[in-house]
């Protein structure tokens, strides 16, 4: 799908702060780290995840987060009156993506104590910080929160503290998506045998080619070319992550097996409550039958970019808004064509491993959504063949 943000050129500067996308992105090239935010109110633990949490002042203690002011856990929390920040760790991006995604165990899937406060402190931190609220102030579309500090100490986690950067979690000895060495290994081969194949895909069909693997539950873009020939593009995709959930990159779970393929309608189900199996069964279905993959809608794709692309105080993607226009979608037309009516935004095939798994897919961005079927059929066979001669230079094969 589609990059929504304007390239930053000499002859183009986007500057305007009236641009919410363009504002985000450039506030996006500075790090901040992720803390969770735990409150308790009439017996029940509430808790939301941040990038704005700061440190005030030392005398007397005060700090701060930032909660947007649409968020339905933080009035919870300010009617607590008190709250923890959990500073979280770069071995805690599960909490991140726990919390985050309002999963429903998310405080019985953690260990945790207590606060003088009441709150609830997670095990394993990096640092926590109890506080009383002092002060709200309302700033635009978010509330400045004072906290006035009681109490505070460290983990025993020997873990650097978890950071967000363009989309992306790392710390400061891993630059973008941070996972243990062996989850990128397999990656790594297919990406760099990918740049010459992506780099002449580009500049032949004038459009942008990412190279996508998965990490833990989140798709991760490793490599990109071509960002500058569609007037949609982006000065870096490379570190762009999303949820692995249904109906979102399919091929990534359609040869992967049964577990798998629970794991990416629960993971939707996370998001939206409830998936009905057959609509994922048939988009995996479709996938396996044609060898690739095809997204549709130009305002599903804006959105689905928008919710990705531009970090935010939630320090991971939302997707509760796109996901369950997909599946909607998907239940009512059925898997997306190349012929389909909703216009083709993007296409995506896979690169096999030696196993016959996916390492990682290819995707086409850039397509207006009104192309010919020629120009169409065109692109989805050239994408396939380099998907072919990229799984052959690693070894690769198809699934039997």
């Amino acid at each position: 799908m589609a990059q929504t943000i304007p390239v930053s050129t000499a002859e183009s500067q986007e500057t305007s702060p009236d641009n919410p996308a363009w504002f985000r992105y450039v506030l996006g090239q500075y790090p901040t780290g992720v803390t969770l935010i735990t409150a308790s109110r009439d017996d029940e633990s509430v808790g939301m995840v941040v990038g704005t949490f700061s440190s005030v002042s030392l005398d007397p203690p005060l700090v701060a987060f930032m909660p947007d002011v649409r968020s339905t856990s933080w009035p919870k929390i300010q009617e607590a009156g008190s709250f923890c920040a959990n500073v979280l760790t770069a071995g805690q991006q599960d909490v991140c993506r726990a919390f985050s995604r309002k999963a429903e165990d998310r405080f019985s899937a953690n260990a945790w104590s207590e606060t003088p406060s009441g709150s609830a402190q997670l095990e394993g931190a990096a640092a926590w910080v109890d506080c009383d609220i002092e002060n709200v102030i309302r700033a635009g579309d978010h509330d400045i929160v004072i906290g006035r500090v009681k109490a505070l100490g460290v983990g025993e986690s020997t873990d650097l503290p978890l950071l967000f950067l363009r989309g992306g979690y790392g710390s400061f000895s891993i630059p973008s998506i941070i996972s243990p060495a062996t989850a990128l290994t397999r990656h790594v081969k297919a990406a760099d045998a990918a740049r010459p194949e992506i780099e002449a895909l580009a500049e032949e069909l004038k459009l942008e080619v990412l190279v996508s693997g998965v990490v833990d539950d989140s798709v991760v873009v490793l490599t990109a070319a071509g960002m500058a020939s569609s007037p949609i593009g982006s000065p870096s995709r490379v570190g762009v992550s999303f949820a692995l959930a249904a109906p979102l990159a399919p091929l990534h779970v359609a040869w992967a097996g049964e577990a798998a393929e629970s794991r990416w309608i629960t993971n939707a189900e996370n998001v939206v409550g409830h998936v009905a199996p057959e609509v994922a069964h048939a988009e995996l279905q479709r996938v396996r039958e044609t060898g690739y993959a095809v997204s549709v809608g130009r305002a599903a794709a804006a959105e689905f970019e928008r919710m990705v692309a531009v970090p935010s105080d939630t320090a991971a993607p939302d997707l509760s808004g796109v996901l369950p226009k997909l599946l909607e979608r998907t239940a009512s037309t059925g898997p997306a064509s190349i012929e389909d009516p909703g216009g083709v935004t993007s296409l995506h095939a896979p690169v096999f491993d030696p196993t016959g798994q996916v390492a990682v897919t290819l995707t086409l961005n850039g397509f207006s959504g009104s192309e010919p079927a020629s120009r169409l059929t065109q692109c989805r066979d050239r994408l396939l063949a380099a998907a072919q001669a990229i799984s052959e230079e690693i070894g690769g094969r198809p699934p039997r």
